[in-house]
């Protein structure tokens, strides 16, 4: 079998991790992936893996992109495209017009969040998808209601992460915190996401700052990059916060950061089911999370963690309060967690069996 990816985008991030896990999974067929923008650094682990990992060089609005793409698929002659991310999937669908391939697109993100045009834009180039799949209940219930998707070209195939990438490590805790100059009492929140205004770090930050004179010895790690960092960096040193925030930049060793903290926070904007929520709780951490996408689903509020509307600071304040003064909370929503985390099913499987049932048809 052969099997094309294309990606916006190889940087650092939830639908690049997704693709990265599936290429490792179907390595026994021969493979090419496809990003529209230079080859970020799940390209380049990819391509040191020795996965054929091509750059299209996009800019700006990507005219020509769709030519360059179209090329490449007669070429390469795929028997399964699979697209993710939004201008992957418009121009894949583009590309793949009147050709024999079968095209499969994931989306990765929260559509309804998105402009009119957009919407507009996936309703009228839906009918090329051979089958579109959604990560996401709340994607899936939103392709089907107000883009119009075909219910019998629709599957919900939800996000996953191998469980031996990511667990409960006990040891790590103490080790990680020695290495990175954390005390042992210290209350240790982590998000881990890209630096971005929808993951809407500045708003942690502020609300993290409210809990600090009555929570010491609280501390904020952020693991990622992006663009946010110069305004998070301005807003650390007018605070005088540079004891207690941290800006750790993207690792490679994400389960290890995971488990040396105590409660992971993502307070997006919008989100569909994003990887790094189910990463933390298959290493046992509590979750505070936003009421968006798939995440309240996920997180079961008072059990696994605790869940507040997007934006509300004040709220998210008072809920790392009470896990920062509540360790025996913290422990029994970690635990809660990780029994979650045990009915995610392996959606690398999932698409390994929709591939084959395509070429089979």
């Amino acid at each position: 079998m052969k099997i094309l990816y294309v990606i916006t985008s190889t940087e650092t991030g939830g639908a690049e991790t997704a693709l990265a896990g599936l290429v490792r999974s179907v390595s026994q067929h021969t493979v090419k992936v496809i990003s529209l923008k230079p080859v970020g650094s799940i390209g380049l682990q990819l391509a040191q893996e020795g996965v054929d990992v091509v750059s299209l060089q996009m800019k700006g609005a990507g005219l020509g992109t769709v030519s360059q793409l179209s090329k490449i698929i007669q070429q390469f002659e795929p028997d399964i495209v699979h697209a993710l991310l939004f201008r992957a999937i418009e121009f894949s669908r583009l590309a793949c017009a009147g050709k024999k391939c079968k095209l499969i697109t994931t989306p990765h993100f929260d559509l309804s969040q998105k402009p009119l045009w957009m919407r507009w834009l996936d309703r009228t180039l839906k009918g090329i998808d051979s089958v579109s799949t959604a990560e996401s209940v709340s994607t899936y219930n939103y392709l089907i209601t107000h883009q119009h998707y075909r219910q019998e070209k629709t599957i919900h195939i939800g996000n996953s992460v191998g469980k031996s990438q990511f667990f409960k490590d006990n040891s790590l805790k103490k080790s990680m915190r020695q290495t990175q100059g954390f005390a042992e009492n210290d209350c240790i929140f982590i998000s881990v996401a890209r630096l971005a205004p929808v993951k809407n770090p500045q708003g942690l930050l502020r609300a993290f700052e409210k809990i600090l004179p009555n929570c010491p010895q609280a501390k904020l790690v952020y693991v990622g990059e992006g663009e946010e960092r110069n305004a998070l960096e301005k807003l650390i040193n007018e605070k005088n916060l540079s004891q207690n925030v941290f800006l750790v930049g993207e690792q490679k060793n994400i389960n290890d950061w995971l488990n040396m903290a105590d409660v992971f926070v993502l307070f997006s904007k919008e989100e569909s089911l994003p990887l790094a929520l189910l990463e933390a709780q298959q290493a046992g951490l509590p979750c505070i999370v936003s009421k968006v996408g798939d995440m309240p689903k996920q997180v079961e509020h008072g059990k696994t963690g605790f869940v507040c509307n997007p934006g509300d600071e004040m709220l998210l304040a008072c809920l790392l309060t009470e896990l920062y003064e509540n360790a025996s909370l913290r422990q029994e929503m970690g635990s809660h967690a990780l029994q979650k985390s045990a009915t995610i099913v392996d959606s690398s499987q999932q698409y390994q069996q929709l591939y084959q049932h395509l070429i089979s048809k």
